[in-house]
């Protein structure tokens, strides 16, 4: 049968849900997010006045139903920070000072105000919002977050009070690449927090049609990491470039080493360890008496990386609401392909209903694998 010879993927070391880094920048973070908040409380301020309300209203949830986009709503495109979303036609584009163009405000009809922010950042998604919460724990409060689609993107919505303002707000925040993008709805005059279900519809309708109109000038600084040379094994120590929207965790044991590239619900992993080795046979292998995996009825991808190793990717299996794809890499000196890798195990855990973008985004971060020995 197919799956009956083919070796068991490598053990895998699951990130925490919060990667908290151990001393992030604060001067990063003040020339970047604190803007965000600085421009906001600023807006509070013109729009509401300095005054707090005392209307008691509930803050708006961070759940929303069944979400469309209605086709005949205008598009604003912003091409100066590569995005573009549909708006009500009710809302009106508040004017800015041409020189802020990482700003866009928009008037939803009386019922509260709609900030969209960009700025590049080093950061990951969950530590940009861990250095918030910590650096700016006077300003803005979280009082609860959830898991939601940005477009195609998966990001977090969360509940905010403002201390200063007396304001509840609901802030989005998704990070593409390099690119951190911030959606603020803010109360109207006289409440403080919003509370309309149609503008709560329509903000959440406006960030699910979010879409990036240029992608070649994201992520072009891209981190690098380089494992080290575990003793006692026959793997080759590597490296790789990954854009910054991801994070690399690694493990070294005894005799072992597991390295995870994740990004919210994708991760690719390396491992090395002492297992035994198998030829993997696709459709277009010679014959092959010995441990192999009957692999002729996959379909696959081929690629090669930057040390010229040729490496093909085939689909593996679900499991629940996971994918799996394995990886072969060609023999130098033979007609065959084999697992492990020269640098060890190499698996992608892919949700079952998979982003092809993000797809090639992992296999990006394949093709620039290096072998250093």
């Amino acid at each position: 049968m197919e799956n009956e010879t083919l070796i068991v993927p490598p053990q895998v070391v699951s990130p925490a849900p919060l990667f908290k880094p151990k001393s992030p920048p604060k001067l990063l973070y003040l020339l970047g997010g604190l803007a965000v908040i600085l421009v906001s409380i600023t807006l509070a301020v013109i729009f509401f006045g300095s005054s707090k309300s005392t209307t008691s209203t509930t803050p708006v949830s961070t759940t929303s139903t069944e979400i469309t986009i209605d086709p005949t709503w205008p598009k604003y495109s912003n091409p100066a920070n590569f995005f573009e979303i549909t708006i009500s036609p009710k809302w009106t584009e508040i004017k800015r000072s041409p020189l802020i163009t990482n700003v866009a405000i928009f008037n939803l009809e009386g019922n509260g105000i709609l900030e969209i922010n960009a700025e590049k950042t080093t950061l990951t998604l969950d530590e940009y919002l861990t250095q918030a919460d910590t650096t700016n724990k006077d300003l803005i409060k979280s009082k609860g977050s959830s898991q939601i689609k940005i477009g195609t993107y998966d990001g977090y919505e969360r509940a905010e009070s403002w201390p200063t303002t007396g304001l509840q707000v609901t802030t989005s925040y998704v990070k593409v690449s390099d690119m951190l993008y911030t959606f603020t709805l803010i109360p109207p005059s006289g409440k403080n927090a919003v509370v309309n279900d149609t503008v709560i519809r329509e903000y959440h309708s406006s960030l699910s049609s979010f879409r990036l109109t240029d992608t070649t000038k994201l992520g072009i600084d891209l981190k690098d990491y380089a494992s080290k040379k575990i003793e006692g094994l026959s793997f080759k120590s590597f490296s790789l470039k990954y854009p910054q929207s991801w994070v690399v965790t690694e493990k070294v044991g005894d005799k072992s080493l597991d390295v995870s590239i994740y990004r919210n619900n994708y991760e690719i992993t390396i491992s090395q360890k002492a297992i035994g080795g198998a030829v993997c046979l696709f459709s277009d292998s010679p014959a092959f008496e010995g441990s192999s995996g009957d692999l002729r009825s996959k379909q696959f991808s081929e690629f090669n990386t930057t040390s010229g190793a040729v490496l093909r990717r085939y689909f593996n299996a679900n499991a629940g609401d996971k994918s799996t794809m394995f990886f072969c890499q060609r023999q130098d000196d033979g007609p065959y392909f084999e697992t492990p890798l020269s640098i060890g195990g190499l698996v992608y855990y892919v949700p079952a209903k998979y982003d092809a973008d993000i797809i090639k985004e992992m296999d990006d971060i394949v093709k620039s694998i290096t072998v250093i020995q």
